[in-house]
């Protein structure tokens, strides 16, 4: 038992470093491109530093670094400049590959987001989050447990790679793990939506998992609480007329007597879902298109534009209460007064920021 606890003892801190992917199709011969952020990605940036209040976010995207800021500058989406102001983001370049060793060719942009991210953090160490993952809290405790990688499980039992946390490779001891998921995922690349990404995670981590300090493994509920398909996605996103009932934040600890005697072992029913229990949230955004035609999805959001900053205001669903004490952060500190949502996911006008004062909008502290 104590060679266990030794082990974990020499392992670092995970670095308080985020990482997001941005790429994009590049024009064969100028290299430009449209580089444009939606609102939701917005939110999930803003509530990476809202939370974890990292020493950096990189946004890494295949845009050549000499035109980075010159794109950025020329975007149209107000969130992609709101982005570009936050605090502690840097947009770097990296390169993408579009084929593997042996010349497979790797078209979506999806597959090389994969082998972006375990290079980034064998490089830099940190924590990775597709830019539909939403943090809840901080994340403090799970760096400092002692592991060099900390993975959660999807709905289905396997391993799911939209959330990383690795120490890097430069520091002792060698995270090998990563380095093996790193190098076998351009061995074992075929084309498939999993084979590299999910399947080489999954099968990797039940390898080291005996290994001291290699890895934890969280239950589903931590990173990934709910699923992509369609009954999950319409508990998370889909709207309510009746009003919420606040889940309490109230810490046992702080007066254990009240506590006690006030318990009730089974609460009250209501569409609100309790996101205590969960350090993130996954929007599984990829499968809103899949299972819900236009139709359905101006039915499921207000409007046929998607997640707006309307949408989370309304305060009506379970995805818009577990992102809205980040937006109203953001809202608070002036951060997005020259945006409102209208009808539009991507743009945006411009509103009197004494308008937002008037905005009653209930967070739980």
């Amino acid at each position: 038992m104590s060679s266990v606890n030794d082990a974990a003892q020499d392992i670092p801190p995970i670095p308080n470093i985020v990482h997001f992917i941005h790429l994009v199709r590049l024009d064969p011969i100028s290299g430009a491109a449209r580089f444009e952020f939606q609102f939701r990605q917005f939110v999930a940036i803003y509530s990476a530093w809202y939370y974890l209040k990292p020493e950096i976010i990189y946004v890494h995207t295949n845009i050549n670094k000499s035109l980075i800021d010159d794109t950025i500058r020329k975007a149209k989406s107000p969130y992609t400049q709101a982005i570009a102001q936050m605090p502690n983001v840097k947009f770097r370049y990296h390169s993408a590959p579009n084929q593997t060793t042996d010349g497979q060719e790797i078209d979506k942009l999806a597959h090389r987001s994969d082998f972006v991210r375990t290079d980034v953090l064998q490089r830099f160490g940190g924590i990775y989050l597709d830019d539909d993952v939403y943090v809840l809290r901080d994340l403090y405790s799970l760096r400092h447990i002692g592991f060099k990688n900390i993975i959660g499980r999807q709905a289905d039992g396997k391993f799911c790679n939209a959330v990383l946390m690795a120490t890097p490779q430069k520091e002792e001891p060698q995270n090998e793990m990563m380095l093996a998921y790193h190098t076998l995922m351009d061995a074992v690349f075929d084309g498939g939506w999993e084979t590299h990404s999910i399947f080489l995670l999954t099968t990797l981590a039940r390898e080291f998992a005996a290994d001291p300090g290699q890895v934890l493994i969280l239950p589903q509920d931590s990173f990934f609480p709910l699923s992509w398909w369609r009954h999950d996605l319409e508990y998370l996103y889909g709207r309510h007329e009746d009003t919420a009932i606040a889940v309490i934040n109230n810490k046992p600890t702080s007066n254990l007597e009240i506590f006690i005697a006030n318990f009730k072992l089974w609460q009250d029913e209501t569409w609100e879902r309790d996101w205590r229990t969960s350090y993130l949230l996954h929007g599984w955004t990829s499968g809103i298109p899949q299972f819900f035609n236009e139709a359905e999805q101006l039915e499921l959001f207000g409007q046929d534009q998607g997640i707006t900053l309307d949408y989370v205001l309304e305060g009506t669903s379970n995805f818009a209460l577990a992102v809205l004490p980040a937006v109203k952060h953001a809202l608070d500190n002036g951060i997005l007064k020259h945006v409102v949502s209208g009808s539009m996911a991507l743009g945006g006008a411009v509103i009197d920021p004494d308008e937002l004062i008037e905005m009653q909008i209930e967070v739980r502290e």
